[in-house]
């Protein structure tokens, strides 16, 4: 297919029966132009046949290979380096699309559209979680992120990025906080639920690593006593909610005043962004000399 709107990037390693259930959920897309791009790990179980006679059954399938790689973001941009779309979509193993949804996304250039998710828990227990809007750079560095699953990325966005393989678990979020919150690219919520995610896999059964990873990040590119600043910013702006939904909100304007506090708060991470890069590659040209 030539020029899709949208191009499926599916990573797989010996998850067989997950992989059936996305490929299923995306053959029952009433949305027709789209790829479906599949990169398997070398896996040894049956996911190699599943993918051959997926690619018998659905024109979509434009590409898929088997072979050992580096975990789940080198799989994920080998896909990138594969994919014809407008826009990425990043939907693992396991995970599962919404009847019909992509019919409902609006691919109309901004650069990160996102809706909500549903994760699925081992005990089959579903759990519904709307992802936040507009995007607090406190929320975001301190707190969650928006789940991978339900975000179509533009392309532009992976010309000279891609996600790196040195994290295990944290590249995607770093990719939000590089393009929305340094970057300040433009980005849209769905109020609408995208994706069944798949409470089995590696990103909620790796205990703290997702953590582990963010704080190493923010090491590295954020000082140490503002992140503390930060911690602390939160907390006052949790109370502050809590003022609002109190008898106390009528008469006590909070709203205004946390906007501001977003809108001073991303100034202060972009500039401390800035800061740490500057002082970093002085270091690094020092070393090189």
């Amino acid at each position: 297919m030539e020029n899709p709107k949208l191009s499926i990037i599916t990573v797989n390693l010996n998850n067989n029966e997950g992989l059936k259930k996305t490929i299923n959920s995306v053959k029952m897309q009433v949305f027709t132009s789209y790829e479906h791009i599949i990169i398997d790990a070398g896996s040894i179980d049956e996911s190699k046949d599943t993918i051959l006679q997926y690619q018998k059954e659905n024109k979509h399938l434009s590409y898929w290979v088997s072979e050992p790689d580096k975990g789940i973001y080198d799989g994920m941009n080998k896909g990138i380096e594969h994919a014809c779309g407008e826009y990425f979509l990043f939907l693992n193993s396991g995970d599962c699309l919404k009847k019909d949804v992509l019919n409902k996304i609006p691919f109309d250039g901004t650069k990160y559209i996102y809706g909500d998710v549903e994760t699925i828990l081992p005990n089959k227990q579903i759990i519904q979680t709307t992802s936040p809007y507009p995007l607090d750079p406190v929320f975001i560095i301190l707190k969650d992120t928006i789940c991978h699953q339900v975000c179509f990325i533009h392309k532009s966005l992976f010309v000279n990025q891609k996600y790196r393989t040195d994290y295990k678990l944290a590249s995607d979020w770093i990719h939000i906080v590089e393009n929305i919150t340094i970057k300040g690219c433009s980005y849209k919520h769905i109020p609408i639920y995208v994706t069944q995610y798949d409470g089995n896999g590696i990103s909620a059964t790796s205990g703290s690593l997702g953590v582990d990873e963010r704080m190493k990040w923010i090491n590295e590119n954020i000082p140490s006593a503002f992140y503390h600043s930060l911690i602390e910013l939160g907390e006052i702006r949790a109370k502050l909610h809590k003022i609002e939904n109190s008898e106390l909100g009528s008469i006590i304007p909070i709203v205004d005043h946390t906007r501001k506090f977003a809108k001073r708060a991303k100034k202060l991470i972009l500039f401390l962004y800035k800061i740490n890069s500057f002082f970093s590659t002085s270091k690094h040209r020092k070393r090189t000399l």
